[in-house]
């Protein structure tokens, strides 16, 4: 193999390396848990009651990254029908003494979140940009413009901690309940071990060149 050619394969064996520390993968899970379970969070754009439910699940990372995406279940009750989601507010929030506290950072999605119906259970997914940091505890928001009635829920999810807020006509209360939600996206940097890689890599590359130059010269 040519010096050229060597270096060319080292780095692009180096780029595959970053390409899959970066690309975007799920960073935190709460599958939703078949209960049917729903609980309020709606802006009500018709009736003239405002946003008057908010709900509120937390969740931390084991590794700085960059949430680009949200998937989420939700539907409806009272009564039980499909509404007209006009758009999506999602909200990103520091922890303030193991509740929601001051927001950090807000995402206004229109359109219904590629809103996709089993009978009233869906799911949505969103897109976000939310840099979060390792081992700090967040909050997430999700409340959609929709008219009441019906009513939108958040469904409920496993895999959490048991703890919730809601907040309902401008009073918060705490709920041992998990909501269901996935963020996807990209860790910041890559990580050791691909850095070990792309070391190792180079090593191996400078190794053989100077063989080659040595068996040039004998």
């Amino acid at each position: 193999m040519t010096k050229g050619a060597l270096l060319k394969a080292v780095a692009l064996s180096s780029a595959m390396t970053l390409s899959a520390a970066t690309s975007a993968a799920t960073l935190y899970d709460q599958p939703y848990d078949g209960s049917g379970a729903l609980i309020a969070s709606q802006n009500d754009t018709g009736g003239g009651n405002g946003n008057f439910a908010t709900v509120y699940d937390n969740f931390t990372l084991g590794g700085a990254s960059t949430v680009t995406g949200v998937s989420f279940t939700g539907g409806y009750f009272n009564p039980p029908t499909v509404g007209n989601i006009t758009s999506f507010t999602l909200n990103f929030y520091a922890d303030n003494a193991g509740q929601p506290g001051s927001s950090l950072a807000t995402a206004s999605i229109p359109g219904n979140g590629g809103e996709s119906c089993v009978s009233t259970i869906c799911t949505y997914s969103v897109a976000v940009n939310f840099a979060a940091a390792a081992g700090t505890q967040y909050w997430l928001s999700i409340v959609p413009d929709v008219a009441f009635p019906p009513q939108w829920g958040w469904a409920t999810g496993s895999n959490g901690d048991g703890v919730a807020y809601q907040d309902f006509f401008g009073s918060r209360s705490r709920l041992t309940a998990d909501l269901a939600f996935t963020l996807t996206g990209n860790a910041a940097v890559p990580e050791p071990a691909t850095w070990a890689l792309m070391l190792g890599g180079f090593g191996l590359a400078g190794a053989a060149l100077r063989r080659r130059r040595t068996l040039s010269f004998a």
